[in-house]
């Protein structure tokens, strides 16, 4: 019996060989001299076995003889592994790809169930825990750890195979994955890096993409105010001061299509409360493909400006008392005059810009029978040598009257205040001068008017 459904089977193959356009199964029958349900039960068989093909024409099927190759040769030219078992595990047919992996001769594996496979090179365990529950997964990701190459990722398909005598079993073909997989875990772990990086850093960064917002830091949130929910719905030019805006976009244009370093400004933006927060910014962009990235890093300087402002305000203080004060104002700084205030100007004659070109030494009188009866005796090394030895922050000032020259010759006679505060290494002597030439002519008359008294009474 068996052998005469073989003779059938053979005959309908034979008849469909000599007719390679196809037949129906009319057709089939006639040439046949067969029931029509019967050829019909055999083209099934055959069907189902893989060794015919069937198309439809209208309510018309064709059968044709299937274009086999032998799984033999498609294993040896096929660059995935594969490996075929039947119903109870043990493996029909394996390429040489998986062999070598394996490091197994075909004698090893044929015929044997896999479950009692030993690699001398790789633990396939994995793969062996999972042939378990290929009923609820058909496609899987396992990985081999060889013992001379470390791990090797493979896609697993699991194919359900009918044999040409019926019986059913299982194709596993495995594609090595490896690279594709470390590429993403690499990328991922570059991506987990930066993400780390640029949420731990003190600066906020914001990332552009075609001019929308793809990525904000936790520190742009602490700084704007905003979620990033918010800042993802928003134009990131609104978080800018409105006076600000405009010089923004120019910067982030001018910056567009450049091989150029970061462009730089410095913006006050407004926060979601409504406070202002002084930024210094960094904008740069780059061209990836069709995309054009701008990366602007933000770094939040209020309170170093608003220190900046108070300095200002309080050197514009000093700089309006010590411009209305009766008295002289000279800061010396590493031998140099660096401030004269116009009081100083109308004593010594030159303006402040001319101060700053003096030695300040050279002002005072240095030898009395060069410059008049009025010069004090050494008033030049009198007053370097109060300046050589005046102490920082001692609270101790140096005082002294001396004479010193005009710009236009003349002699003017000065009362002297001197103290000193050192900052960073750099010690600073502020000299105050009280003009008293007027005091000391008036003195020096009456004491020539005594002298001449003197000498009529005697």
């Amino acid at each position: 019996m068996m052998l005469d459904y073989r003779q059938e089977l053979d005959s309908i193959k034979g008849l469909l060989k000599q007719n390679p356009s196809g037949m129906s199964v009319t057709d089939i029958s006639k040439a046949l001299g067969k029931n029509k349900n019967t050829v019909g039960r055999y083209l099934d068989i055959l069907l189902i076995s893989g060794h015919v093909e069937m198309r439809t024409y209208g309510m018309a099927k064709v059968y044709t003889l299937s274009q086999r190759v032998p799984l033999s040769a498609m294993l040896s030219y096929s660059k995935e592994l594969i490996m075929v078992l039947d119903a109870e595990f043990r493996i029909i047919e394996i390429n040489e790809n998986l062999l070598g992996l394996l490091k197994l001769s075909r004698d090893d594996t044929i015929g044997q169930n896999i479950a009692f496979i030993k690699s001398p090179e790789a633990d396939v365990h994995e793969l062996l825990e999972n042939l378990s529950a290929i009923n609820e997964q058909q496609e899987q990701t396992v990985t081999f750890r060889l013992r001379d190459a470390g791990e090797r990722i493979f896609s697993v398909q699991y194919v359900p195979t009918v044999f040409e005598d019926g019986g059913k079993g299982l194709t596993v073909i495995l594609e090595d994955i490896t690279e594709h997989i470390l590429a993403e875990r690499g990328l991922r772990e570059s991506e987990e890096r930066f993400r780390m990086m640029a949420e731990n850093i003190r600066d906020g960064l914001i990332i552009l993409e075609n001019d929308a917002c793809v990525f904000a830091n936790r520190r742009v949130t602490e700084m704007s105010g905003y979620s990033f929910e918010e800042l993802w719905k928003m134009d990131p030019l609104e978080i800018v001061a409105p006076e600000d805006r405009a010089e923004v976009q120019k910067q982030i244009r001018s910056v567009e299509g450049q091989k150029r370093g970061p462009e730089e400004i410095q913006v006050w933006i407004i926060r979601k409360d409504g406070s202002r927060r002084f930024v210094y910014c960094r904008i740069s962009q780059v061209q990836h493909h069709d995309k054009l990235l701008t990366y602007i890093i933000q770094t939040d300087l209020t309170e170093l400006k608003r220190k900046e402002d108070a300095l200002k305000e309080s050197e514009q203080r000093f700089r309006t008392m010590a411009e209305h004060i009766h008295d002289g104002l000279v800061i010396i700084e590493n031998k140099k005059i660096v401030y004269a205030n116009r009081r100083m100007s109308e004593i010594t004659g030159f303006d402040p810009g001319e101060m700053r070109k003096v030695n300040f030494l050279d002002l005072f009188f240095s030898d009395k029978a060069v410059r008049g009866k009025m010069a004090g005796t050494g008033d030049q090394e009198k007053i370097a040598e109060m300046l050589r030895t005046i102490k920082p922050d001692s609270g101790i000032p140096g005082e002294g009257t001396f004479w010193i020259t005009h710009k236009d010759g003349t002699p003017r006679c000065i009362h002297v205040n001197v103290t000193a505060t050192e900052r960073n290494e750099v010690m600073s002597t502020y000299i105050t001068a009280t003009d008293i030439t007027s005091f000391m002519e008036k003195e020096n008359a009456l004491r020539d008017h005594i002298v001449s008294l003197q000498e009529f009474i005697s």
